[in-house]
């Protein structure tokens, strides 16, 4: 089927066959054959309007403007497409010329920002020929008096801010090209959270000024951190740690809980790693991390079910930090493999379970920090209106063999809707507005309480211990 386009003096009909894709414009904007939906009924109805701009290159054609065209044109079987024949007098012209016929498309954060890196190329290739010309100048003409060879050598030509670089692809002021250049430059190097941001970039979901706001948070964690000394951790969620999944944790909570139970360089564990919220807190406070999951979804979680134990290279490690699903909070957000749609009965069993794995793969003197949340609402066994998740956890901490160590409850942001809020009052019920916190040592030397402690048995640990140093410090000092 031919192209409805009647060619003129300039216009000459070619097979769809002999024309090639143009390598940057690949390299930029990806496959254009995913993005033909809205155009191919267009072309199947009228033909090809407007004419692709194309290249001689040797023995074939190439696109330097028309790729959708040419991929409808292959799908819908067209046998000659209208092409304007073009020419420039070197690669980089032509990859201007691409560039410059993409100026007004709709893009994405990425392909703008990979049009802001042909750019920046095609300049820093143009200004290096200019040094050179200057230099050969130069050294063909010596210099008046006054003049220098770093003034001869100088390439203050118009084009090279980042103001212009802004203007050239669309993306405003030099001040938001900066804030986008930086996040794409942190994820050109691999942080996950940088990743992530692109993905909602590019899906509209996300603004850059936030994206980067997110990024510059990561650091709060680092030097000069102040912790809160009370055991009330009210902490607001902060999207610059982890990325986006059900259940995300305040970082701060996880950034208080290594303050205050471990030192730079422990290596910390999350078996339940969901978001990666413990990986980058982890590496804003100097600590190692090794994170699994049953779903992975950012490349440094490895998948692994928990209930499977702990892997061989986290023996020995300084804290295990767990976040589990609460039982049914939040089940239908989770896969169905997983122990949030467990009968309660198994979420028992489980909590017991990831105790013992915890306490065989933590060293003596480390910490299990496990977080659980009261259960107030939906999906409660028959005959209970209430169940408080930490005395659960306890039983099982100490049945482990661990030492109990703190309680902390951590406030939730408690955002209910006002029919839940109005239901409650007329039950006569309380809704659940906090988690806690359950911190268990594991003990240095067995003293009788390796065996692990009946649920609700007194413990007396004695006087007070270590007082003006560190609760680690104290705890390896009296070997316990």
């Amino acid at each position: 089927m031919p192209s409805t386009l009647t060619p003129s003096p300039a216009i000459r009909l070619i097979a769809p066959d002999e024309i090639q894709a143009n390598p940057l414009s690949i390299s930029i904007y990806g496959d254009p054959a995913g993005e033909i939906d809205d155009l191919i009924e267009s072309v199947r109805a009228q033909g090809i309007l407007v004419p692709l701009a194309v290249v001689h290159q040797e023995s074939t054609w190439e696109v330097i403007s028309g790729h959708r065209r040419l991929a409808c044109a292959r799908a819908l079987g067209l046998t000659e497409v209208p092409c304007e024949v073009k020419s420039y007098s070197s690669r980089a012209a032509r990859d201007l010329a691409i560039l410059e016929y993409n100026r007004q498309r709709r893009k994405t954060f990425s392909q703008m920002m990979r049009e802001a890196d042909a750019h920046e190329e095609l300049q820093t290739t143009a200004a290096r020929r200019r040094r050179l010309a200057n230099l050969r100048q130069f050294q063909d003409e010596p210099p008046a008096d006054g003049d220098s060879a770093d003034c001869r050598n100088s390439d203050d030509r118009p084009g090279r801010s980042d103001s212009t670089l802004a203007r050239a692809i669309g993306l405003g002021g030099k001040d938001l090209y900066r804030q986008a250049r930086t996040i794409w430059k942190t994820a050109k190097e691999g942080d996950t959270r940088a990743i992530a941001s692109l993905t909602r970039l590019d899906a509209g979901t996300k603004t850059i000024h936030a994206a980067y706001k997110d990024l510059r948070r990561r650091d709060r964690f680092a030097a000069g951190f102040r912790p809160t000394p009370y055991d009330v951790w009210a902490f607001k969620h902060d999207h610059g740690f982890g990325v986006p999944h059900p259940g995300a944790i305040p970082p701060a909570i996880v950034a208080h809980t290594l303050h205050y139970y471990t030192t730079p360089n422990a290596l910390v564990v999350d078996p339940m790693a969901g978001g990666g919220t413990v990986i980058d807190v982890c590496e804003s406070m100097g600590r190692r991390c090794l994170a699994y999951d049953i779903h992975s979804v950012r490349p440094d979680v490895q998948e692994r079910d928990v209930k499977d134990g702990f892997p061989p290279e986290t023996s020995g490690c300084d804290l295990i930090f767990c976040d589990p699903p609460y039982h049914t909070m939040q089940a239908r957000r989770y896969g169905a493999e997983g122990i949030a749609t467990a009968p309660f009965a198994a979420w028992i069993d489980f909590l017991n379970q990831l105790a013992r794995h915890a306490f065989a793969t933590i060293r003596p003197g480390g910490y299990l920090a496990l977080l659980v949340a009261n259960q107030t609402e939906k999906d409660l066994p028959a005959g209970h209106g209430y169940l408080d998740h930490a005395f659960y956890g306890y039983a099982a901490l100490v049945a482990a063999g661990f030492l109990p160590e703190r309680r902390i409850s951590c406030p939730m942001d408690g955002a209910y809707l006002p029919q839940h809020v109005r239901r409650a009052r007329a039950e006569g019920r309380m809704l659940g507005q906090v988690r806690d916190l359950l911190i268990a040592r594991k003990p240095i030397a067995d003293r009788g309480l390796g065996q692990g402690l009946a649920a609700g048995q007194f413990v007396n640990f004695g006087p007070q211990e270590g007082v003006g140093e560190s609760r680690i410090a104290a705890n390896d000092r009296l070997g316990q």
